[in-house]
């Protein structure tokens, strides 16, 4: 369906021609926060699949626009680490301090806990820029979990939101280079070296295997740069902690992997001993909340962001891995659509053929991300008529 992909990303390209970059959603009331930036990567797979060219071209500008956006001061942090090197990353920061239009009710209710209008505004602020992460809700961007008016998000260095804009730059790099623009190619490979750098001496942490959102201090109002402390690492694991392994799957002809083989044996290593890991696939985290993005349950795109990883890792052991992983995915999405008839939008990952629940609306189905995982894990793994298919 080479045409109906290349039309989505027409679609989202007009958006970030009208408004600067990728709405949360094609709404009017969504113009003021974006969503994970992985337009780049969606232009990336259709050139590969095509060799599209003129799609490349014409979404060239409307990257560089979308970087733009995302490199902002509303969006940079800068760091120093302890070595005084400054280091430039980036936070979600959606453009809005009122209830959010979708939701504005329930954001009303949770917001009377609050006493003053400075701390409810601050409030529906947190909880938008949460909401452009993907990740709404999750004890992740709490303070204090899992109370949801201690919701943070501006506060924290995301692992992946600096992944994603990692390889954004290194696609950018390869479509300049692709169409003759090699001033800018070189610009963004500087610039994707420099974030590599940012990630791995900020949010690396060596003891852990593990990369670990940074928070940054709730007292200080800090227009400058911030100093690194080892104790503002969050150490409570998330899957996302694992993301950046996917980068592997995404390095362009005569670069190297982002996680070289050693790295790659530490987190996976990490990975099975973490918790995370399932009779039915990845949980987002540890701590039961009660909030979708919690435990107990999984999503499609995290299983799939670090199959994927681990499958270019070059190692047999990290391809059986993401095999397992794959296969415990397949067979719960299976045996829920053999018992319901439809797909989910989420998973339990303790009991096989489980929906997910939790969050702040009713179980979905349908559903586009899981279907296209399950179809990209069949691809990738086949499944042999011998294994079998449903819960054991």
């Amino acid at each position: 369906m080479y045409e109906t992909a290349k039309e989505v990303v027409v679609n989202l390209l007009y958006l970030v021609e009208r408004y600067g970059f990728v709405l949360n959603g094609a709404r009017s009331y969504y113009t003021n926060r974006s969503q994970p930036p992985l337009l780049s990567s969606m232009v990336l797979e259709i050139y590969s699949a095509t060799g599209d060219l003129d799609l490349v071209k014409k979404a060239f500008p409307s990257l560089l626009k979308e970087h733009s956006f995302w490199m902002s001061d509303f969006h940079r942090v800068m760091v120093r680490d302890n070595q005084g090197q400054i280091h430039s990353l980036t936070r979600y920061q959606a453009m809005w301090n009122k209830p959010r239009p979708e939701s504005a009710t329930t954001d009303q209710q949770m917001a009377s806990k609050l006493s003053s209008e400075v701390d409810k505004e601050n409030f529906y602020h947190q909880v938008a820029s949460a909401a452009e992460s993907g990740w709404d809700f999750s004890s992740r961007w709490m303070r204090n979990p899992p109370d949801m008016t201690t919701l943070a998000t501006t506060s924290i260095i995301p692992v992946d939101l600096n992944t994603f804009i990692y390889k954004m730059e290194r696609d950018i790099e390869f479509f300049a280079e692709l169409t003759g623009e090699h001033i800018i190619s070189k610009e963004f490979s500087d610039t994707a070296k420099a974030r590599q750098i940012a990630i791995d001496s900020i949010l690396w942490n060596s003891e852990m295997e593990q990369w670990l959102d940074y928070w940054l201090p709730a007292d200080v109002q800090c227009q400058g740069v911030y100093q690194w402390n080892s104790k503002s690492q969050n150490r409570n694991i998330f899957a996302s902690n694992f993301v950046p392994i996917w980068l592997n799957a995404y390095h362009h002809s005569g670069s190297v992997k982002y996680v070289n083989e050693a790295k790659s044996k530490g987190v996976m290593r990490s990975l099975k001993a973490s918790g995370l890991l399932h009779m039915s696939g990845i949980a987002a985290s540890l701590l039961n909340t009660g909030q979708q993005w919690d435990f107990p349950n999984g999503w499609a795109p995290l299983q799939h962001l670090i199959v994927e990883g681990l499958v270019n890792c070059g190692s047999a052991e990290a391809r059986e891995f993401a095999e397992d992983i794959a296969s415990r995915w397949v067979r719960t999405n299976y045996t829920a659509y053999k018992a319901s008839g439809v797909m989910y939008e989420k998973y339990d990952v303790e009991v096989c053929g489980r929906s997910g629940g939790s969050g702040e609306y009713k179980h979905q189905t349908g559903f586009g991300w899981s279907n296209g995982v399950v179809l990209s894990f069949l691809e990738e793994f086949g499944w042999p008529r011998d294994k079998e298919i449903v819960c054991s």
